[in-house]
């Protein structure tokens, strides 16, 4: 008995050592590894998910629900846990205020002719370093003049009044209004947010299913969570609004880059269905009718760029996993723009077909486990949407050496 209990208690303890050496070597490893694993240890080793301290670029104002801080020379800012980039921002002119206020621009200040304006969301601003945005590549490739007004965060009212407000005073002749599917979301969040509207049902925060109950184990453990992660796909010790931000389905590029999609939040901010995304329509109408009229009234023409979603560019990997519903409903704010656009008599340009036909031998487009365009991926944005601004005779026929 004595020898059956010492076995007992020999095996217990290698593998309580076994299972402390095994935490030890994640907790020096795994914080260092770029994908759900490294971000996963890092929330529980540091109580971030971020490979190191930074501070966000974007501040909440009440005009346009985000704004850049300006003033910022190459601060890392993520855009996820997995993707960083160097941002500087700059004032466009002297507002007189003080440099850490008022609003910042991924754009040096306006010292030059301004041939083009671009207003946007983060698919506008680029969650990638600036040389390799479509924005900055649409300008050196033509040796265009451009003002990039973007801003992470922002939905069509944001769009509207940068648009009046800093575009208006340079008059280009050229302004790329940018659009993704949350746009119409955005525009919500924004006039609930400064209690303009009440919060209508079906709000976002209330279509993604809460966190998953947490053990201690799991909580406190990177060999415990990452068990979890591996065996069930995703890892509920997330704090907060995380969970709504995990992907639901893991496959790979054709190049064979990881591919995680079908995250809550996108499916809920993009479902047409929802009051809340269907209140924006309204408002983005009525913003692109004023400024098309305003534009219209210096000459300059307004066009709109569509960004579609990794999942409808991807469809042929995507529709193995999610149904074909499912996808038709991420891009119902694509089609309700391009309604829009023919209602409102506005070139709107959706690269969607083009992107999918790219993307079957390409390189990866978009990030492995973010919704944004990838370097890449802003480069064949550029191909496409330059050819169709010059058929336009927006820009000039051909590239400038």
């Amino acid at each position: 008995m004595r020898r059956l209990l010492r076995g007992v208690l020999t095996t217990l303890i290698i593998v309580l050592v076994s299972v402390g050496l095994l935490e030890l070597l994640l907790r020096l490893i795994a914080p260092n590894l770029n994908s759900q694993i490294g971000a996963v240890a890092r929330t529980i080793t540091t109580g971030s998910s971020y490979s190191e301290a930074w501070t966000p670029a974007w501040r909440e104002n009440h005009d346009h629900y985000y704004t850049l801080r300006p003033g910022l020379t190459d601060v890392v800012q993520y855009g996820s846990p997995s993707v960083s980039f160097k941002l500087t921002t700059a004032k466009l002119w002297d507002d007189s205020l003080a440099a850490d206020e008022g609003i910042g621009f991924r754009n040096r200040p306006v010292d030059y002719g301004v041939d083009v304006a671009v207003v946007g969301d983060s698919f506008g601003f680029c969650f990638t370093e600036q040389a390799d945005c479509w924005v900055d590549q649409l300008a050196a490739q033509n040796q265009l003049g451009v003002v990039n007004l973007a801003t992470p965060v922002t939905g069509s009212l944001s769009h509207a009044k940068m648009l009046a407000d800093f575009a208006a005073p340079l008059k280009p002749k050229l302004v790329i209004w940018q659009f993704f599917g949350n746009d119409f979301n955005d525009d919500y969040s924004l006039l609930s947010w400064r209690g303009d509207i009440e919060r209508l049902p079906g709000d976002v925060s209330t279509a993604i299913e809460p966190a998953k109950a947490v053990n201690w184990f799991t909580q406190n453990l990177v060999s415990a969570a990452v068990l979890e992660l591996l065996t069930t796909g995703s890892w509920s010790g997330l704090p907060g609004n995380d969970p709504a931000f995990v992907a639901q389905y893991q496959a790979a590029y054709p190049d064979g880059t990881p591919f995680l999609f079908g995250k809550p939040y996108e499916l809920a901010a993009l479902d047409m269905s929802r009051d809340v995304n269907q209140f924006g329509v309204e408002t983005t109408r009525q913003a692109l009718m004023d400024s098309k009229a305003l534009v219209e009234s210096w000459g300059g023409t307004l066009v709109v760029l569509i960004i579609p979603t990794r999942e409808e560019v991807y469809s042929g990997i995507t529709a193995n996993f999610m149904d074909e519903s499912v996808i038709e409903t991420l891009g119902s704010p694509r089609t309700t723009l391009e309604s829009i656009c023919a209602e409102l008599k506005l070139a709107c340009y959706d690269p969607t077909e083009s992107l999918y036909t790219i993307a079957a031998t390409s390189a990866a487009l978009y990030y492995p486990d973010d919704m944004h365009l990838n370097a890449a991926g802003n480069t064949t944005l550029t191909d496409l949407l330059t050819p169709w601004l010059r058929g336009l005779d927006l820009i000039p026929l051909e590239d400038v050496p």
